[in-house]
């Protein structure tokens, strides 16, 4: 399987096309990434934050703050989750969306496998301590480039 390429090479006046990406290269993309956007309704406004995650089996988890604009807000019954890359020097890239219900993890064993795994630190200060799984009840992924 191939993961898209982006390596320079633009042709202007060139036709686009647009390809889905299949499940599996979806998960492929969001295991060799680890800055996303998470996204939810909160007070009948749409949340997107930035966030460091990592993956594990079918879910993406990350930490917040337990009271905060994210750890407020879950558990949700729908979010998303989304990592893209782009090429403007090409007018191509692409994009991986996970949707699904969003809640805290409390299991002790998996938080101990969490704790363990090499992932980066949050960018915003203070404790960071709750972790969030985005269960994965739909993964789409796009990929438009030079036909």
């Amino acid at each position: 399987m191939s993961l898209p390429s982006m390596e320079p090479g633009r042709l202007d006046g060139a036709r686009h096309v647009s390809d889905n990406l299949d499940e599996q290269q979806c998960w492929e993309l969001l295991r060799s990434h680890s800055t996303g956007r998470f996204g939810f309704v909160d007070d009948g406004r749409v949340m997107i934050l930035p966030v460091n995650y990592v993956v594990h089996q079918t879910a993406i988890y990350f930490r917040t703050s337990a009271e905060g604009p994210i750890g407020d807000a879950v558990p949700r019954l729908t979010s998303s989750f989304q990592i893209d890359e782009a090429r403007a020097d090409r007018s191509e890239g692409w994009s991986v969306l996970v949707s699904g219900p969003s809640s805290r993890v409390e299991e002790p064993e998996l938080l101990t496998h969490l704790w363990g795994q090499i992932m980066s630190e949050p960018w915003a200060g203070g404790d960071r301590g709750q972790f969030v799984r985005v269960h994965a009840a739909q993964v789409t992924g796009r990929h438009v480039h030079l036909a």
